[in-house]
């Protein structure tokens, strides 16, 4: 223990010594996209924040509408990466409704083009989520599959037990 927080004390102080960068080699932007609670309103989305760094997205929660502010962020101020196909790892704080009502949309609209898996980590109870969603919506998947070929691919981890894919 007493190794760690010396390394961490020596990284810094070296960190410290250095001079600040003439041009920072990272950009990045942190982009609400709902700030909502459970009330009912038609101002506000639901919990979404995307963390955007060098272009790549992270998002934190998955509340109604996320997938539309994300489309809106694109349109509206030019970020990106916060194209839906192109938001790749997304983040559950907690599962309760308003933090997760958008995870469906989130897994399906974005499937016919999406190129990698989406990956989710969140605490225990997220893979039974999905699963639950997937199931729910199996008629759909099946549908779209037979009439489009259109697949969805989904990475789920938690981060309270061993890492899995479904």
């Amino acid at each position: 223990m007493k190794t760690i927080a010396m390394i961490s004390v020596a990284a810094a102080t070296l960190s410290a010594q250095q001079p600040p960068a003439a041009h920072p080699t990272s950009h990045t932007q942190v982009v609400l996209l709902g700030t909502g609670t459970p009330a009912i309103d038609p101002d506000r989305s639901g919990p979404a924040t995307a963390v955007v760094v060098n272009g790549s997205a992270y998002l934190v929660d998955f509340g109604a509408g996320v997938v539309r502010r994300a489309k809106s962020a694109v349109i509206e101020r030019g970020i990106a990466a916060l194209e839906p196909t192109n938001i790749r790892v997304a983040f559950v704080t907690h599962l309760h409704h308003d933090h997760t009502v958008g995870y469906a949309d989130l897994i399906f609209s974005p499937s016919s083009t999406r190129r990698v898996p989406l990956e989710v980590f969140g605490p225990t109870g997220i893979k039974a989520m999905t699963d639950h969603i997937i199931e729910a919506y199996r008629v759909d998947i099946e549908t779209r599959l037979r009439d489009a070929t259109r697949a969805f691919r989904r990475d789920i981890k938690s981060t309270r037990t061993k890492s899995s894919q479904v």
